[in-house]
């Protein structure tokens, strides 16, 4: 699984958390409580629902769920390390402005 880092559109700058999954997704789970689990504010897109969602993941190579932008940062599966990294990033671009 890989990362990738974009120039969001208007709509990813709307929202600074968005997790794509799809129904059967176990593993999106364990992002919403990690996310939950530390007051995050987040969307969840369904890409079996939403052709658009679906195209922004595979516009970025993803070919399952879950992905998670953070930011800019975009995020396949889920590994700790990686979203804790994303979410400090985050919160420093933010007391930037």
């Amino acid at each position: 699984m890989s990362e990738h880092a974009s120039r969001p559109s208007q709509a990813e700058e709307a929202t600074a958390v968005v997790l794509y999954t799809q129904p059967h997704c176990s593993a999106w789970r364990s992002v919403e409580r990690y996310l939950n689990g530390r007051g995050v504010t987040f969307d969840v897109r369904d890409v079996f629902a939403d052709p658009l969602a679906l195209s922004e993941i595979e516009e970025r190579g993803y070919l399952t769920t879950p992905v998670t932008r953070i930011g800019t940062r975009w995020l396949a599966g889920f590994r700790r390390g990686e979203f804790d990294a994303a979410l400090a990033g985050l919160d420093a671009s933010a007391g930037e402005d």
